[in-house]
C-alpha cells in the first residue's frame, strides 16, 4: 500500500495526521454531528487501540474497545460488534477511510423510508487517489442495492464508501464467524430493505 512499512507496527487508523491519530480526527468529526458512543471492533494490534481509548478518554468518553480473538472480516466483525450496540439503529464505518458526507441527511433518509440498511456510495471519480480495485455497487432504479461488480470502478459508477446505517436487530441475526460483508451482503438483508445514499462527497481511503 501507499503506507508500506508504517503499518508494520502501528494500525492504519492510528497513524498520525497533522499531529493527531487519523482515527481520533474521524471520531471527533462524528462526535460533532451528535454521536456520543463509539465501539471499536479490533483484532490486529488490539493493545494499541486500548491504549488509544485510554489516552483520549476525555475527548471520547463513550468509547468502547471490543477485541476479536481471531479475524472476523468486515461482516463477522459487524455481527460481533452489534451485540454491544445499545440503540436500535447504528452507524458503521471503516476506520481507515475519510469521507465528508454529513450524516444528518443519511440518517433522515434511512428513517423516512423505513430501511434496514443504508449504504453511502460515492462516484468513482470522487475517490481521491483513484478507485482502482474498489469494485462497483450495482443499484436499482430507486437506489436499491442489487450487488457488487468486481474489477476497477469506471468513471461515473458508484463505489461503496464504507459507511452504513444499520438495524441492530438485523445485524444481530447474522451468522457468527468470519466473512466479508460485501461478498455476503445480499444474503444478509431481506429483499427490498437495503438502499444506497448516493453522495457527491469525496472519499479518501488511506490504505490504498
Amino acid at each position: 500500500t501507499r503506507l508500506g512499512a508504517l503499518t508494520a507496527t502501528t494500525p492504519k487508523p492510528l497513524l498520525p495526521v497533522a499531529g493527531a491519530p487519523f482515527l481520533l480526527r474521524r471520531l471527533l468529526a462524528f462526535r460533532q454531528e451528535g454521536c456520543s458512543r463509539f465501539i471499536l471492533a479490533v483484532q490486529h494490534l488490539a493493545d494499541q487501540f486500548r491504549a488509544f481509548a485510554k489516552q483520549y478518554e476525555q475527548e471520547l468518553p463513550g468509547l468502547t474497545v471490543i477485541e476479536e480473538s481471531t479475524p472476523l472480516g468486515t461482516g463477522g466483525a459487524l455481527r460481533h460488534a452489534a451485540q454491544h450496540v445499545g440503540s436500535p439503529v447504528f452507524i458503521a464505518f471503516n476506520g481507515d477511510s475519510w469521507g465528508v458526507q454529513p450524516m444528518t441527511p443519511v440518517l433522515a433518509e434511512h428513517a423516512r423510508n423505513d430501511r434496514l440498511l443504508t449504504m453511502v456510495v460515492v462516484r468513482a471519480d470522487q475517490v481521491e487517489g483513484g478507485a482502482q480495485a474498489k469494485g462497483m455497487v450495482n443499484l436499482g432504479a430507486h437506489g436499491e442495492v442489487l450487488g457488487f461488480s468486481t474489477g476497477d470502478a469506471v468513471s461515473g459508477s458508484w463505489v461503496n464508501a464504507g459507511l452504513y446505517i444499520l438495524s441492530r436487530d438485523l445485524v444481530r441475526g447474522w451468522p457468527q464467524g468470519a466473512y466479508d460483508l460485501e461478498a455476503r451482503l445480499m444474503s444478509l438483508i431481506p429483499p427490498g430493505t437495503g438502499y444506497a445514499f448516493c453522495s457527491e462527497a469525496s472519499l479518501l481511503d488511506i490504505g490504498i
